[in-house]
């Protein structure tokens, strides 16, 4: 009895691994910058970021140094923003959340991590209702950190939203590094400054 329910739980665990499908790409260290000359901070210096889709989404991005110990972003409001987006559709560009309204970006999916000066927070964000005049959903999400790898969990529920959007050919996925001095973008002239950045990579198959 033993020996086949231990059978029945290798084959699940098989299936599911033969399921997972994952993405990774390594970035050079030193290249964070905030503007030409102007050095971003080296937790915010990427050095690799990783997409596993499987049941959950599991994105994980490694940056120079540990993050167990940061400074307080400056600025009112501000944050340091570890970010993935996820563009499963490439015909759509929905507008406003995060960025101003009217304003268009390709990602209908958006995974962050943020650091307040106080603790870490996960956000996953559903920007497609704006395709149809609605307001992008927000969620929260795990997030944990550990030297100096952030990893994001979503949700069964979640993933499957983003699953079930995904048009082949096509979709990809990118990761960023950003202070934003301002949490809602738009409000002010110098409200967010990107410091690092992986460029859009397949989907992973």
């Amino acid at each position: 009895m033993v020996g086949s329910l231990l059978c029945a739980l290798l084959v699940s665990l098989a299936a599911l691994a033969a399921r997972a499908q994952t993405a990774t790409v390594i970035d050079p260290q030193g290249d964070a910058y905030y503007t030409p000359g102007l050095e971003a901070p080296a937790f915010l210096d990427i050095l690799a970021a990783s997409f596993t889709i499987s049941d959950t989404l599991t994105l994980t991005v490694d940056v120079a140094v540990s993050v167990d110990a940061l400074p307080n972003p400056p600025g009112s409001g501000g944050v340091f923003d570890w970010h993935f987006g996820l563009n499963t559709d490439n015909s759509t560009d929905p507008r406003g959340f995060p960025l101003p309204p009217g304003q268009t970006a390709g990602a209908e999916f958006e995974v962050e991590a943020f650091w307040d000066g106080t603790a870490f927070s996960g956000r996953f964000v559903d920007r497609r209702a704006a395709l149809t005049g609605g307001s992008a959903l927000l969620y929260s999400i795990p997030v944990s950190v550990s030297g100096s790898r952030i990893t994001l969990t979503v949700p069964a529920a979640l993933a499957a939203k983003v699953r079930a959007a995904v048009v082949l050919p096509g979709a990809t996925w990118n990761c960023s590094t950003v202070l934003v001095n301002t949490f809602l973008l738009g409000r002010g002239t110098d409200d967010a400054h990107l410091a690092d950045t992986i460029g859009r990579q397949p989907w992973p198959q």
